[in-house]
């Protein structure tokens, strides 16, 4: 059976089965009920395991190994939060880094607060060290300068958690920034003051900077744009990607 079939109807289940549970959830007495519900409460392990089984044929139809089995609850609990995190829409519309945006945003407002937001930039960006140390001794090794953009990106939690869709290309990764649609709120709530560029300039700026130095690889972060792209490079995989092709 076709996986892409597989999974439409599972997820097709799964969407009809979530309505009228969330429904009931969310009623008492025809008014809402406070919190938020996926409609799978107490039953995450059958639902883990509907994912679990689509995950396996598609990734199988795509020559690829994923198989989840034995830890059918841990992947309902996680599909279980994604369908809360979804269905969240009362102040804005939430998507799942919105709990880790707004933990940064208030990390990073008090640092502000405090007269010190890119001295704790570079701070927070030095927690990475162990790690990017571990990477730069291959880089050393081995001469692949590609894998300092990826010790900052596709290597950690803390990037591909935050960000939602990027574009890659060898020495080069670009992305939109994460903090403006929840900021959109906070910042007319008067929860905070920060802007996007400032964000962008005192906060990820340094951090980037911080881990080139430690990585002992030049990376380049783009200037503030209004549209919020960002676009990380390392020049000397760029540049030669860009020659090989002009020859």
């Amino acid at each position: 059976m076709n996986g892409k079939f597989i999974f439409t109807t599972v997820v097709t289940v799964l969407i009809i089965f979530s309505s009228s549970a969330f429904a009931g959830a969310h009623k008492t007495g025809g008014h809402k009920k406070i919190g938020q519900y996926s409609g799978f409460e107490g039953s995450e392990e059958a639902l883990g395991a509907a994912v679990v089984a689509a995950i396996h044929e598609i990734a199988k139809a795509n020559g690829q190994d994923l198989d989840f089995n034995g830890r059918e609850l841990a992947v309902g609990l996680a599909t279980s939060k994604m369908i809360k995190t979804l269905n969240a829409r009362s102040a804005y519309d939430h998507e799942m880094n919105d709990a880790l945006v707004k933990m940064t945003l208030e990390f990073m407002q008090y640092a502000k607060n405090e007269g010190k937001f890119e001295e704790v930039a570079r701070k927070d960006a030095m927690t990475q060290f162990p790690m990017l140390r571990r990477v730069a001794t291959i880089i050393e090794r081995t001469g692949n300068k590609e894998l300092a953009l990826t010790a900052i990106t596709d290597q950690t939690a803390c990037f591909y958690q935050l960000v939602g869709a990027v574009e890659r290309a060898p020495g080069m990764i670009s992305y939109r920034a994460p903090y403006g649609h929840v900021l959109a709120s906070t910042f007319r709530m008067g929860m905070h003051d920060l802007t996007e560029q400032e964000i962008h300039e005192q906060w990820t700026k340094p951090h980037i900077e911080v881990w080139s130095e430690v990585l002992g690889v030049e990376i380049t972060i783009s200037d503030w744009n209004d549209d919020g792209l960002v676009t990380l490079t390392v020049p000397e995989v760029a540049g030669a990607m860009a020659a090989n092709q002009a020859d």
